[in-house]
């Protein structure tokens, strides 16, 4: 039995939610610049996957598939925001009454504009009704996400379809 999973859209739509990273040569965040393109260098979620079948799971699936490797947000001086983002589409593979595993395909994502706002090390993405929040320092964001990441599990009897947090961390380039 098959079944798809989408990493939701609304996941890539709050990319952005909680920002933070290292710049030993400067304390004082409010003095980095974001405008600019960072780039997504790690996509993490809860569990351990293998989808690339090198024989090591890895929480980080940005390692895991090529899906994520154009992934980008585009900070720019007037207040607007482009993101780019794909989607993967998951299906669970039984194998055996007890044993399934998981086949990514690549898909088609987000390219959205928005704006965004800043206050010292905070920055604020309009996202409609629920602004999204984060902080940066550096040229790191994190980005954390909670119960974001859905993903169909297979018991031998049960399918359970658990919420997990997501952790996004992108590069200035």
């Amino acid at each position: 039995m098959k079944v798809i999973f989408k990493l939701v859209l609304v996941l890539f739509i709050f990319n952005f939610c909680a920002c933070s990273s290292d710049d030993d040569s400067n304390d004082n965040n409010d003095d980095v610049s974001l405008e600019g393109i960072w780039t997504l260098s790690a996509l993490s979620v809860e569990s351990s996957f293998d989808f690339n079948n090198d024989g090591m799971a890895s929480r980080n699936l940005f390692v895991e598939t090529p899906c994520y490797v154009d992934d980008f947000i585009n900070f720019r001086t007037d207040g607007s925001v482009n993101i780019v983002t794909a989607l993967t589409s998951i299906t669970i593979e039984i194998t055996s009454p007890t044993e399934y595993g998981h086949v990514y395909q690549c898909l088609d994502g987000l390219d959205r504009e928005t704006t965004w706002t800043r206050d010292g090390n905070t920055i604020t993405v309009e996202n409609g009704s629920t602004d999204l929040v984060g902080v940066i320092s550096g040229n790191t964001m994190t980005v954390a996400l909670e119960d974001t990441f859905q993903i169909e599990m297979y018991d031998g009897t049960d399918y359970t379809y658990p919420d997990e947090d997501v952790v996004l961390v992108y590069t200035k380039q």
